[in-house]
């Protein structure tokens, strides 16, 4: 029989010659596994939105300037009352998610000058606006009948 004073040593070896894992070990390796998981793909989730938005912001800048790039076919009279045609719409296949609303208010201190602002709009409450001045040649009025100026609207005034 062995004495008490040997029970203590042989407890200690048979806890020094044993292989493996305890449960609690195993359980908090994985709540640390849990844990940088979730962290990870919380990051991967973010990098995809961050992508959704480059992607989004990249498309209606393009669809912004295009459609300002199609003003430069109106005349000065066609900015001061735009046509239904250019004020607003929807975007054709495969860009239908987006449409736009174009606004051209003349700038009163500078003939000529248009202040442009073109929405692009879609769905999900979202917008981008592209904010321009266009300048366009103003129409030049000339007075009729007798008055100031003189004879007939040339451009040479000389007496003889």
């Amino acid at each position: 029989m062995p004495k008490r004073a040997d029970l203590p040593k042989r407890a200690e070896q048979g806890r020094r010659g044993r292989w493996g894992v305890s449960l609690f070990e195993a359980v908090a390796a994985m709540a640390i596994v849990g844990i940088v998981a979730i962290a990870a793909l919380e990051a991967v989730g973010a990098e995809m939105r961050v992508a959704e938005r480059a992607r989004r912001a990249v498309e209606t800048a393009a669809l912004a300037q295009s459609r300002l790039d199609w003003l430069e076919f109106l005349n000065e009279t066609a900015l001061r009352a735009l046509p239904d045609s250019v004020k607003a719409g929807t975007f054709a296949e495969p860009l239908e998610e987006y449409s736009w609303q174009t606004d051209a208010t003349p700038v009163a201190t500078q003939p000529g000058v248009y202040d442009v602002t073109i929405r692009v709009l879609w769905a999900a409450d979202g917008e981008f606006a592209l904010h321009s001045y266009v300048y366009r040649r103003p129409v030049i009025t000339t007075g009729s009948g007798a008055g100031a100026g003189g004879g007939g609207g040339g451009g040479r005034g000389g007496d003889g």
